[in-house]
């Protein structure tokens, strides 16, 4: 791991950037009713498209009005492999929306609090080719896009939410249109490029 490393959530910009109380939504990974986790994505790109697939926006008029927060949060520079693990799941059970595979990703969670683990990293559901994280580089005045080495992920964390700092990067954007077909929608497991 990095000496230091960001994850990105985008929420609403009225309320915290965690929960800390109960009340929060059901997920991928927690029930209505579950103790408070903490999504966050590996880039801005993938916390967009978490957010899209979330709030089921498909067309770019849904995205007029929109004014949502982006934050960049750190996380804790003491955190090894072992605090945040890769989940140990097949993709098909990660990705899929019913409730046999929920019930697996939560007996892992499970797992994964009794070794001490702080949360975990899994691959996107958010995205249709999830080995495609495009980027921007720059140089000789000029930019390129390029894809990074690593998979688009989200960290799902269980920590108290006063370990973890945040900054907002955008107070109140929303996405660029150009996203939306890379969005894979919820119940659509199976949907390929």
């Amino acid at each position: 791991m990095a000496p230091y490393r960001l994850g990105f959530r985008v929420c609403d910009r009225r309320h915290p950037f965690l929960w800390s109380l109960s009340g929060q939504p059901g997920g991928r990974w927690n029930l209505p009713g579950d103790p408070p986790r903490h999504y966050l994505a590996s880039s801005p790109l993938v916390a967009w498209a978490e957010w899209l697939r979330h709030q089921e926006i498909h067309e770019p008029a849904d995205l007029d009005g929109v004014a949502a927060a982006l934050w960049a949060v750190l996380l804790p520079s003491d955190w090894g492999v072992e605090d945040l693990p890769l989940v140990n799941l097949p993709e098909a059970v990660v990705l899929a929306d019913d409730a046999a595979a929920m019930e697996q990703r939560r007996a892992e969670i499970n797992s994964l609090q009794r070794q001490g683990a702080q949360g975990l990293q899994a691959p996107t559901a958010a995205l249709i080719q999830r080995q495609f994280h495009p980027c921007r580089r720059s140089g000789a005045g000029l930019e390129q896009e390029v894809v990074l080495e690593e998979p688009p992920l989200v960290f799902v964390l269980w920590c108290p939410p006063e370990t973890l700092l945040g900054w907002p990067c955008v107070k109140e954007g929303r996405p660029w249109p150009q996203l939306l077909p890379l969005v894979r929608r919820l119940g659509d497991a199976t949907r390929k490029p």
